[in-house]
């Protein structure tokens, strides 16, 4: 072996830290209720209130919030009946 194969062992990847505060996680208790009143609600309409309402994030995360989000409460839906 020359020592130039892929196959050597590599070190384990380090836990991240805490990173970046999220920009969205205050608007998320905000984004549950809309989604709670108005479950068809499209995301787009989301981000447009969402941003009426002050937020300036982009709007991937704001998405993945919404997803998460409704994941969450189908879910929650489901296992009440």
């Amino acid at each position: 072996m020359d020592g130039s194969s892929s196959s050597q062992m590599t070190p384990a990847p380090r836990p991240r830290g805490p990173g970046r505060p999220s920009t969205v996680a205050p608007y998320e208790p905000l984004v549950a209720q809309w989604l709670r009143e108005h479950p068809d609600l499209p995301g787009v309409e989301v981000l447009r209130r969402v941003r009426l309402a002050g937020y300036r994030g982009g709007k991937s995360a704001l998405y993945e919030l919404v997803r998460r989000l409704r994941v969450w409460h189908s879910v929650n839906r489901a296992s009440s009946f």
